[in-house]
């Protein structure tokens, strides 16, 4: 008798899930508390993660492919975005300024689209230009971004390995999502290692 979907996930992390959550875990600590001087990773990781999520739910979703599949062709693909990206390291916080900007945007259009159609064509050039303008606006702040949003990055990570890895250890049955432990995480890191970067790293910024 084949699996169900949920079965296969289970299955999936169980065997990989300690692995996959210790190296997140690992990366997450790094990047809370040294990120600074890990820009080139930090920009790759920036763009890794919505990329793989993206790509892996694509292919899931509309092409029907195995679970299995759609999670190391989101791997490859968010494999290629952050290699690409990762010689862009020293304008990491224009990258967190345009996200910003863009998901402010996207919440604004949300919002617009309950009581007016918004043609498709028209929400991408929004949300690009949401991109520039939120650039532009952090041109001169790259000391604080860059500690807040590495902090950030590397609070997500951190609370992603220790849910991974308490999936992989428990089961899905038996993981409690709503202990909050997750926010918690990343609310910590984001005001320790913004304040340990400022301490460690504060004049070393151009």
């Amino acid at each position: 008798m084949p699996l169900s979907q949920e079965q296969q996930l289970d299955a999936i992390l169980t065997t990989y899930g300690p692995i996959i959550g210790m190296i997140l875990v690992l990366l997450g600590v790094s990047l809370t508390l040294a990120g600074p001087r890990l820009l080139p990773l930090l920009t790759a990781w920036a763009l890794f993660v919505p990329f793989s999520l993206t790509a892996g739910a694509v292919v899931y979703a509309f092409l029907g492919v195995d679970p299995r599949i759609a999670i190391w062709v989101g791997v490859a693909f968010g494999m290629m975005a952050g290699i690409s990206g990762a010689s862009i390291g020293e304008n990491f916080h224009f990258i967190v300024g345009g996200s910003l900007g863009m998901g402010v945007m996207a919440v604004i259009l949300s919002i617009i689209v309950e009581f007016y159609p918004i043609n498709w064509i028209f929400g991408a050039i929004a949300l690009d230009i949401s991109f520039i303008i939120g650039a532009r606006l952090v041109k001169n702040m790259k000391e604080p971004v860059t500690f807040v949003g590495s902090s950030s990055l590397g609070g997500i990570s951190l609370a992603a390995g220790v849910t991974i890895t308490s999936v992989g250890m428990q089961g899905l049955e038996n993981f409690d999502s709503n202990s909050g432990l997750s926010a918690i995480i990343i609310v910590v890191c984001i005001i320790v290692g913004s304040l340990f970067q400022q301490w460690r790293y504060g004049d070393q910024l151009d």
